[in-house]
């Protein structure tokens, strides 16, 4: 849906930029009210998947523990892409069932998990940490370019 609708291309334009979206003449605030709508559906979709198919009928106490937290981590590694985050999200839920395996096998602390996790995710975010707390700016990949020379199918003087 985000690389083949219109309503897709809406969305992903609002996300990059509110305000070039809203000089293109699309509806931000109702982008960001219909993406906060369909965000929140399908976190409901998963919420009833989890009462109904895992708990029949049941709400138990250990139901939503850390489940947030986990979406954000798994967003970030993913690189905030639905593919990426498929992939992020099947090597956390094979870690986690993993580290209850090991617990039970090794007597072993659960711990280890969530401790290789945050290393993961400092590995990941390592380089938007160390760019924002030395403030170093990211390089131009490539100097001017005039349009003129874009439209006649050629690049710059660097080509």
């Amino acid at each position: 849906m985000l690389w083949r609708t219109t309503l897709g291309f809406e969305i992903r334009t609002v996300g990059a930029n509110p305000s070039a979206a809203r000089y293109a003449g699309i509806n931000v605030g109702r982008n960001i009210v219909m993406t906060m709508m369909l965000s929140g559906a399908m976190a409901g979709f998963a919420g009833g998947v989890q009462v109904v198919g895992l708990h029949p009928y049941n709400f138990t106490t250990g139901f939503n523990v850390g489940y947030g937290f986990d979406s954000i981590a798994v967003t970030m590694l993913g690189g905030l892409h639905p593919f990426g985050v498929v992939l992020a999200s099947f090597l956390f839920g094979i870690m986690d069932a993993g580290g209850r395996f090991m617990q039970l096998r090794t007597r072993a602390p659960i711990d280890i998990i969530t401790i290789v996790q945050g290393l993961l995710l400092m590995f990941v975010a390592a380089k938007q940490i160390i760019t924002s707390l030395y403030r170093i700016r990211a390089r131009a990949e490539e100097g001017p370019v005039s349009f003129g020379r874009l439209w006649a199918g050629e690049r710059g003087a660097a080509d």
